[in-house]
């Protein structure tokens, strides 16, 4: 997508800085993979270095741990030592200034879903070719999933972990203020805002949105949780288009309970950490959530030293007679970049690595994440540590996305992600109808240009795609 203006210069200015105090960092010849010549204890093994890129933080207990192991131990064999690093909030641009400058690591994780655009920069090679590669997707075959995982016959990631979308709220705020059950409705949702507000005084508010991370908030904590009212996140694949539209009253209820006061103050500059740290300390009595917010949760309970008993339930619906399901999405973890060519044999058993059976039960039973895989779902512990982890694992009432097409696209103007936020920030007496249909008007003439250039719309296009809750 196109990004325009002042603040882009800007912040691509910084990922450079960034990105040279990074490789800077690294430190002598680690940083190259080709030029570190350590031999083992016998001589004979020549050690390279390969560095594997992340902004996933919550597997990296386990993973640091089998790091340091496979460093010491198998490492030295198999002349292979791993440089594991997981960056912060300007990890994208960071990685798109590397690989654009050759100097992108062997692994790395990719943000987003459509890769087409990466795969056809050279930015991203496929698992088939690398040896062994074959042989390891034989366990992935019946979950890879065409237009994700999977481009042109070529694999280049594999299933990981599950995404799932609920609703979390403060059982202790919502029964001081007279609500026994979970809301249903977003109407609902605005009617318990409002009198939680008035009860509590300021000491703790209705509802809570987080606005500074833009991207993330505006697919995971907008769209995605409209999904349940509308059956989609903004791409409609019975017909082929963005319906960004059909949004509108569920924004338009967001506004109604800003304009009430029944919001957490200062979302502008929270993001989801933020958010998730006065949830956990009372101050916010509902929010959506994903399931990595259970461990967030967990985490800031335990620097606290309180809690309270955690609700979460299905995503509330605007009309409770046109239910949909709650939006998932199975995710990967790790890509394989261009420089793996040069030591492609090293770069495949890291990669094998990271997706380990043992490594993959000690996340799952650690309560890291959501294991994609059913094999190792299958031996999962009979009973959850943290609070919410059973609700968001159950998918009963969930359903699994197709991949959307907008990361094939070029649309100019902001992304739906900062449009969706910039409404929420902005005034309530917005025109939000006006807003979305510019947003549709700017996908889908972006998306028919597309076609029009080539674009394959067989995987973008179910005339059976059906999310309603059963």
């Amino acid at each position: 997508m196109r990004f325009q203006g002042r603040a882009r210069i800007v912040q691509t200015f910084l990922s450079l800085v960034l990105l040279m105090s990074v490789l800077a960092g690294c430190g002598g010849k680690d940083n190259s993979p080709n030029q570190s010549a350590n031999p083992d204890a016998t001589g004979n093994t020549k050690m390279e270095t390969v560095r594997v890129w992340t902004n996933d933080a919550s597997y990296k207990p386990v993973m640091e741990s089998a790091i340091e192991a496979y460093n010491k131990g198998q490492g030295l064999q198999d002349g292979i030592h791993i440089e594991y690093k997981v960056f912060g909030g300007d990890y994208n641009d960071v990685l798109k200034v590397a690989l654009a400058a050759n100097q992108a690591p062997e692994l790395y994780k990719f943000v987003g879903t459509v890769k087409e655009p990466f795969i056809k920069s050279g930015w991203m090679l496929p698992i088939n070719d690398l040896p062994g590669g074959p042989e390891f997707l034989e366990t992935y075959k019946d979950i890879l999933i065409n237009g994700y995982t999977t481009m042109g016959g070529k694999t280049y990631s594999v299933p990981y972990k599950v995404l799932t979308t609920k609703f979390m709220y403060n059982k202790d705020l919502l029964k001081k203020s007279g609500f026994e059950q979970a809301p249903e409705t977003w109407d609902d949702v605005i009617a318990y805002a409002k009198k939680i507000t008035e009860d509590n005084k300021g000491n703790a508010y209705g509802y809570g949105v987080h606005l500074k991370d833009s991207a993330p908030s505006g697919k995971w904590y907008f769209a995605a949780q409209f999904a349940s009212s509308v059956g989609h996140m903004g791409y409609n694949f019975n017909e082929g288009k963005f319906t960004f539209s059909d949004f509108k009253t569920n924004i338009e209820k967001i506004l109604q309970m800003k304009a009430d006061g029944s919001i957490f103050p200062g979302g502008e500059g929270m993001g989801n950490d933020e958010l998730i740290a006065q949830f956990a300390a009372g101050r916010i009595a509902m929010l959506p959530g994903v399931n990595w917010d259970v461990t967030s949760i967990d985490k800031f309970w335990k620097e606290i030293g309180t809690s309270f008993e955690l609700g979460v339930s299905d995503t509330p619906v605007i009309d409770k007679a046109n239910k949909y399901r709650n939006y998932a999405q199975i995710a990967d973890v790790l890509c394989v970049g261009p420089s793996a060519s040069k030591m492609p044999e090293k770069a495949m058993k890291v990669y094998q690595l990271f997706h380990d059976d043992e490594i993959l039960k000690e996340i799952q039973n650690n309560e890291l994440e959501f294991i994609a895989r059913e094999d190792i779902q299958a031996q999962a512990p009979s009973s959850f540590k943290k609070a919410g982890y059973a609700e968001f694992s159950d998918t009963s009432n969930s359903y699994f996305t197709l991949t959307p097409p907008d990361g094939g696209i070029t649309v100019e103007g902001q992304p739906y992600q900062n449009t969706l936020v910039n409404i929420i920030a902005g005034s309530t007496n917005a025109d939000v109808g006006a807003v979305l249909a510019d947003l549709d008007k700017r996908y889908n003439t972006a998306l028919e240009k597309a076609i029009a250039g080539g674009l394959d719309m067989t995987i973008y296009l179910d005339k059976n795609w059906d999310t309603k809750a059963k």
